[in-house]
Formats: structure tokens, C-alpha cells, sequence
């Protein structure tokens, strides 16, 4: 990512959207972050049960932690290497910011990494800003 669209994401995180499509993260944005696979296991990116709660996935409870510090990033990473139908996963966390039953914290900005543009679905694309 160059400088100018370094300055270019400041700008959107200071107006408040927080949903990218970048074609790689810079080591300097990579602190305070959690990253997770596109090709996560639906049962790993939502919650799960212990006896008779339903408990927030690992990589939420990772983020809640990073949050304190002000903000937190969420990277998707290699969003074009899964299919269009499995990227659909993502809409509930993009379009609504939640997660089966928890809430994304509006502190925390998402960047969608890929190598492709043109494998992005619609959908995701439409709930981002590409840089």
C-alpha cells in the first residue's frame, strides 16, 4: 500500500467507514489487528456453546481484548481465493456488524485482503470501500 492510499484510508477511517478491500496490509497497520482466514470454518467464525452458553468465537474474543487500547482491526485474509457462495459467510459481519449474536464494536475497522479484484463477489464488494 503506498502513502497516498495510507492517507486515503485515514480518511475513511475518520469518516466512520470501516469496511476495505485492500491488496495487502502494511506491517505499521498490522498492530492492535486480529486476522482470520477466508476460508475459516463457519463454526469457527461464529459462536459456539459451553454447557448452555453460547459463547463468542476465539478471534471476537481477541478483538475485545485489543479494543481497550481505543481500536482494533479485523483482517479477512485472501478474500478471492474462496468462491463467491462461501464468501456470503461474511455478509451478517459486514452488512450488520455482528456475528451471530455479538456485536462489533464500531472501534473496530475490517480490511478484506486479495490478489484478485475480479474473484470478489458482488455482494462483499458492495459492502466495502476498494483501496
Amino acid at each position: 500500500m503506498f502513502k497516498e492510499e495510507l492517507n486515503i484510508l485515514k480518511t475513511y477511517i475518520e469518516s466512520g467507514i470501516s469496511t476495505f478491500l485492500v491488496s495487502n496490509v502494511p506491517k505499521k497497520l498490522r498492530e492492535n489487528c486480529v486476522t482470520i482466514k477466508s476460508n475459516i470454518d463457519k463454526s469457527e467464525l461464529n459462536g459456539h456453546y459451553e454447557n448452555i452458553e453460547f459463547c463468542p468465537p476465539s478471534w471476537y474474543k481477541n478483538l475485545e481484548e485489543i479494543i481497550k487500547n481505543g481500536y482494533a482491526i479485523l483482517i479477512i485474509e485472501n478474500m478471492d481465493e474462496i468462491s463467491n457462495d462461501e464468501q456470503l459467510k461474511f455478509i451478517e459481519l459486514l452488512k450488520y456488524r455482528k456475528i451471530s449474536t455479538f456485536d462489533l464494536s464500531k472501534n473496530i475497522i475490517i480490511l478484506i485482503t486479495y490478489s484478485n479484484l475480479k474473484n470478489i463477489s458482488e455482494e462483499i464488494y458492495s459492502l466495502s470501500v476498494a483501496i
